[in-house]
């Protein structure tokens, strides 16, 4: 079974007043960099990171990892992205469908604190119940990104539109999928404005000082 990865990276930071994939949550250690890093450990293939024309994509470079060699991963710019988060899902999945996955997680470049053990539950997940249409994250009663979506939706994601991006896929009855629930919410904290960065910074912080 061949499980491909679409990143979306290509929001426009409205809310944030800024390019925030590039912004620190460490020196060094770039918003935009850590998602990418942790589905690189877990072997997705291919991986399509979706971005703007015009980024520089200064927030690949991660010193933590000697990271930027991007020749381990496919740079699809998506000259609609302004239009929503559904354009940048729908330009993802048209650039990945040629190499025929079977399924494909879907993640967020704004959630910095997915890690590689999450993502290979999902998997693990996914593969016990190969028969599911999606496999999504979850704390509560909500599903959320990332989620593996099988290929019988591939056909609704590449028809979404809007800015809810997959949200009515992973709500509607129409479709069969479990939500694997993690007890760390903080897990979940996506950045869109100066204060979920400063929040995401202490995250951070704590999560190295344990490590220790």
């Amino acid at each position: 079974m061949r499980i491909g990865a679409v990143y979306l990276a290509a929001g426009n930071s409205r809310r944030m007043g800024e390019a925030k994939l590039s912004m620190e949550l460490a020196p060094g250690i770039t918003v935009g960099s850590r998602g990418l890093l942790e589905l690189r450990r877990c072997g997705f293939r291919p991986i399509v990171v979706v971005v703007r024309p015009e980024d520089t994509l200064l927030w690949l470079i991660d010193k933590s990892d000697g990271f930027g060699e991007l020749s381990k991963f496919r740079i699809s710019p998506c000259k609609d992205a302004h239009e929503g988060m559904s354009r940048s899902i729908r330009h993802g999945m048209e650039a990945i469908l040629p190499e025929e996955p079977d399924a494909v997680l879907i993640a967020l470049a704004d959630q910095p604190f997915i890690s590689a053990s999450q993502l290979k539950r999902l998997v693990s997940v996914f593969r016990e119940n190969p028969t599911v249409d999606f496999v999504a994250s979850g704390y509560g009663d909500f599903p959320a990104p990332p989620v593996i979506f099988n290929k019988s939706l591939f056909g609704r994601l590449c028809r979404l539109e809007g800015d809810a991006g997959a949200r009515g896929i992973l709500q509607s009855p129409e479709h069969r999928g479990k939500v694997v629930r993690y007890a760390a919410e903080w897990s979940f904290v996506d950045i869109d404005t100066k204060e979920q960065l400063n929040k995401a910074r202490l995250i951070w912080s704590q999560v190295q000082a344990r490590a220790k």
